[in-house]
């Protein structure tokens, strides 16, 4: 794609009157198979996962996954409880479909949490995405997730292709 089908493309969904040049546009709603391409600790003590679209229209497009478990916010503001239980059920999930075994000691330091996801880079997951609207903050909607395993399909071909002149018997 050229320059000017791109700047076409932008110009689509995007009044230079009055949008902000840097707002981020999120994936819209749906099912998308990803994979974890990077797992660390926030500046703002989160565990954050990124994960990468692998396919159809959206394929390289990135969904940030920022989980904290802080009770107050930076300016002493109580987080709501389900606020909490939420973030604690989505990495209890995702630890269940990428395969991490996450200890007691984990839910008590950020730290240890992050290395124990760390193995989970390069590990592909169904992400049901829902956005919903924000309205103290338009730009950024809530996010619903819900997740499971991929499993690949085993009749799906893998580029290897054996004929039977291959076999020795």
């Amino acid at each position: 794609m050229g320059l000017r089908e791109r700047a076409a493309g932008i110009s689509k969904g995007f009044d230079a009157s009055k949008d902000d040049i840097n707002g981020y546009e999120g994936l819209p709603d749906g099912e998308y198979r990803v994979f974890v391409s990077n797992v660390q600790h926030s500046d703002y003590d989160q565990l954050s996962i990124k994960a990468t679209v692998v396919e159809g229209e959206n394929d390289g497009r990135i969904e940030f996954l920022n989980l904290g478990l802080d009770e107050v916010t930076s300016s002493g503001k109580k987080i709501p409880d389900f606020v909490i239980d939420r973030n604690i059920k989505t990495i209890m999930k995702l630890g269940l479909v990428l395969g991490i075994a996450i200890t007691d000691d984990a839910w008590d330091d950020m730290n240890l949490l992050v290395e124990e996801f760390k193995p989970a880079v390069g590990k592909q997951f169904i992400m049901h995405l829902e956005n919903r609207e924000n309205k103290k903050n338009p730009a950024y909607p809530y996010k619903q997730y819900e997740f499971e395993k991929y499993v690949e399909d085993p009749n799906e071909s893998n580029g290897i292709e054996i004929s039977d002149d291959d076999v020795p018997f």
